[in-house]
């Protein structure tokens, strides 16, 4: 009988920074151009387009080293953890094979089948310390800060420029609406390509993302023919 293999992202850190980066880029800077748009776009396309390649720059930058900032953080609080499994296994290598023992029999192992799979983990102390930080803290290995950092970066500005684009063609108003078509028919399907790791519903994620994009943009365009000169 054929066993049926479970399919399992990997990457999901370097997805999850994408589309952190990407959502933000997309979001931050359409609902501030509908603003901008709505109170001077009758006026030219210039201080729309100079106003979003500056939240483009200073956003992408932001979030950019943010991210780097947060997952070096995260990764040093791993490595510390690790460093101090190392040191309590070789202090108290007893304490740590029953703190092993005690996990394996939360999982329903008992009796032989339970002994042998404490040897074997217990064995090798990579292996031992790896289960310790996964099964009793709940840890990962962390990937690169400074892949996420630059894989959220990259993220932004595309997201930012999706959004921006339509506005280097200056055809008035229709540039707005231009704009807002694309930047919701994005969101719609980043949202949807989150359930690959979140799980859920695609039509269901993408329309809660729409909607969030459909918030900003009435805020933003009733605040910035409010402000129209």
């Amino acid at each position: 009988m054929e066993v049926a293999q479970e399919e399992h992202i990997k990457g999901g850190g370097k997805i999850r920074s994408f589309i952190l980066g990407f959502n933000d880029g997309l979001i931050s800077v359409f609902t501030l151009l509908v603003g901008i748009a709505a109170a001077t776009l009758r006026q030219g396309n210039e201080f729309v387009i100079l106003t979003g390649m500056a939240a483009l720059v200073s956003g992408s930058i932001s979030m950019g080293l943010g991210e780097y900032i947060s997952s070096k953080s995260e990764a040093q609080y791993i490595k510390n953890e690790m460093k101090r499994e190392r040191a309590e296994i070789k202090l108290f290598p007893e304490e740590e094979e029953e703190e092993v023992r005690q996990i394996l029999m939360k999982w329903g192992l008992k009796g032989e089948t339970l002994e042998g799979a404490v040897n074997t983990i217990t064995s090798d102390t990579q292996s031992w310390i790896d289960f310790l930080i996964k099964s009793e803290l709940g840890l990962e290995e962390p990937e690169s800060p400074l892949i996420g950092g630059g894989i959220t970066f990259v993220a932004f500005v595309l997201g930012s420029l999706i959004t921006l684009f339509p506005y280097f063609i200056p055809i008035g108003l229709t540039s707005l609406i231009i704009s807002s078509i694309i930047s919701f028919s994005m969101l719609f399907i980043v949202g949807g390509l989150k359930t690959r790791i979140t799980g859920g519903s695609f039509v269901k994620s993408g329309i809660e993302m729409v909607i969030v994009g459909l918030i900003g943009f009435f805020v933003s365009y009733f605040v910035g023919t409010w402000l129209e000169p």
